[in-house]
Formats: structure tokens, C-alpha cells, sequence
């Protein structure tokens, strides 16, 4: 269930040129691509669209990279919890989310850490994975349910199918967690004390 800001109307769809230009400006391209480089990998992804959806995840994630950088550079010069919360209250604000709108980028950020446990797990990388993939999929089914304001909301319906979905992941994560001392003693020869 998608979670759309139903309280503004939509943004203009940002350009590939924009998004370009944001993302050189961040220094995440050693050389910055051309207006030609531009539109030959918007025909060869599908079109403009998707390439500026594509640029725009890119752009979140040097954006990412820059941030943890940032905040670990504020960490070591002493700051605390008070200024981490400042730093991190941005992500929103730049977001322009407001009211509904924030859990609309709560939703779309926990749909990127969703995908990419499931990805790990696909790739048998052990019970903790497992069990954080299966909990990021029960957040996005929560907070789908968390943006339905009004039983006329057109996703009313399916909320009960969601919260059965974020049940289930949960009690699979549960199982994982509960299986991780056996797991663990497997790994290692001579087990894992107290686990």
C-alpha cells in the first residue's frame, strides 16, 4: 500500500537535469555527465522519468554518505544527543513533508531498508538479517496503515490484510530470534556461551 500526501497536490516530477545538477553539487560525480551523456542513458533506462527517479535515488544516497560523514565528524568534536536530534530533524524538514506527509517519508525510507534486507536475506546471510528483514516489511506495513485517516480513504480496506501481513512478519522474525542460539552454536566449534 502506497502512502501519497493527500493534503497537497503533487510537486512538479523533478528533471534529470535538476537532479544532476544537485547531485554535482554534492560531488558525487567525478566528472559531471553532459546534456548528450544525459539523454542517452534517459533512452537507455526507459525515458526521463526513470532516469531522474533513478538520479534521485543516487542523490539520497551520496546524500546518505555525506550525512554519516557529517555526523560522525560532529560526534568526535563532542556533540550529543540534543545536536544528533537537530542534524537528523532536517531529513524531514528538507523533505517538506508535513502532518500525513511525514509518515509518507517515514514509509518511502523504510521501503528502501525493506528492499534491501530482503535482498540480503535472498542471499542466506543468517537469522539476524532475516529477522530485520522480516521487521523493516512489518514497519512498512504499519506505517501503510498509520497514513489512513478516515474509513472513505480509498486503502481503508486494506488495512486488515496489512496488519495480518506485519502479524505474520513479526512472529517470523520472532522465530528467527528464537532460533539464533542453536545458529550460533552451529557457526562456531565450540558453541557460544549463554546466547
Amino acid at each position: 500500500m502506497s502512502i501519497p500526501n493527500q493534503n497537497q497536490p503533487p510537486a512538479p516530477a523533478p528533471s534529470v537535469a535538476s537532479v544532476s545538477a544537485a547531485m554535482a553539487a554534492l560531488g558525487a560525480y567525478a566528472q559531471p555527465p553532459t546534456v548528450g551523456e544525459l539523454e542517452q542513458q534517459a533512452t537507455a533506462v526507459g525515458g526521463e522519468h526513470v532516469l531522474a527517479a533513478v538520479l534521485a535515488n543516487a542523490l539520497y544516497g551520496a546524500s546518505i554518505g555525506v550525512g554519516m560523514l557529517a555526523e560522525g565528524h560532529m560526534l568526535a568534536k563532542g556533540a550529543g544527543t540534543q545536536e544528533m536530534t537537530l542534524a537528523r530533524q532536517q531529513v524531514i524538514k528538507a523533505s517538506g513533508a508535513v502532518g500525513p506527509g511525514v509518515l509518507g517519508v517515514l514509509h518511502w525510507q523504510t521501503g528502501h531498508v525493506s528492499h534491501l534486507l530482503k535482498g540480503m536475506d535472498q542471499k542466506d546471510c543468517g537469522p539476524v538479517i532475516a529477522a530485520a528483514a522480516r521487521t523493516a516489511s512489518a514497519l512498512l506495513a504499519l506505517l501503510a496503515c498509520s497514513a489512513v485517516f478516515s474509513p472513505e480513504d480509498e486503502r481503508a480496506g486494506q488495512i486488515p490484510d496489512e496488519l495480518a501481513r506485519a502479524r505474520k512478519e513479526l512472529a517470523e522474525a520472532i522465530a528467527e530470534l528464537d532460533e539464533l542460539p542453536a545458529t550460533a552454536a552451529a557457526m562456531f566449534l565450540d558453541g557460544v556461551p549463554d546466547l
